[in-house]
């Protein structure tokens, strides 16, 4: 399944609008990071608009319980319930491979970062092993993963595990240094340079740097709105 996450700035600001796509049979995960205010849980929800459209399996995991993504999908939890929900899907997954099965199943998790941080050492690794189970075996069984964090340093994802999410969006008008070392390593980045609204950089499989420009929104609410009604008419 292709995913529409974009267009290419080059081309949008010469008014032609090229689609940047997460092809999810042969990229297991997306992680969508960026700065508050930097519209990433939009670019999410626009993720999620799609998903619904396909009509797959969808979990959404909100650590920071903030509105943005309740009334959506039965599979929900916000704050200490992300630990059932988490744990649901898993054991979903090692189900599917048991039965040598294939499902087209994703969690979208919110605030993944604050979630990783509240956990002790042993849950923590915990934590690790489920998320690396997921990312290097994930796609073989159609399970995916979309994480949304303000940043994904080691010390909220392990390495190996972020290194596995082909996929990887900052959404913001200016990046850290952190942030750009984090996700985009192999990239040289000018981060005194501010782009415009409603902008970010992507790093894809087949292509290592790039602006993204997302659609204008005026009225964010809207969207969500319509991921509501969405939801209701296909659960009930």
């Amino acid at each position: 399944m292709e995913i529409k996450i974009g267009y290419l700035l080059s081309d949008w600001e010469n008014g032609i609008k090229t689609p940047l796509f997460w092809n999810t049979d042969t990229v297991p995960g997306l992680l969508i990071s960026g700065i508050t205010g930097g519209s990433k849980t939009v670019s999410a929800q626009l993720i999620v608009n799609q998903l619904l459209d396909a009509k797959v399996d969808i979990s959404i995991c909100d650590f920071k319980a903030g509105g943005d993504w309740d009334n959506i999908v039965p599979k929900y939890a916000e704050y200490t319930d992300c630990d059932d929900l988490l744990k649901a899907f898993y054991d979903s997954f090692l189900e599917t491979i048991r039965n040598k099965g294939h499902e087209e199943k994703y969690i979208i998790f919110d605030e993944f970062s604050s979630y990783s941080l509240s956990k002790e050492p042993k849950a923590f690794k915990g934590l690790m092993s489920t998320c690396s189970h997921l990312a290097f075996m994930g796609r073989s069984f159609g399970y995916h993963q979309v994480y949304i964090s303000q940043q994904f340093n080691s010390k909220v994802l392990d390495t190996a595990i972020r290194e596995q999410f082909g996929v990887k969006l900052y959404m913001g008008q200016t990046i850290s240094t952190e942030s750009a070392t984090m996700l985009f390593p192999n990239c040289e980045i000018d981060k005194s340079f501010h782009l415009p609204k409603y902008c970010g950089y992507i790093s894809m499989p087949e292509r290592e740097l790039d602006i993204v420009q997302m659609p204008y929104l005026e009225n964010a609410g809207k969207l969500k709105k319509l991921l509501e009604l969405k939801g209701k008419a296909l659960y009930g």
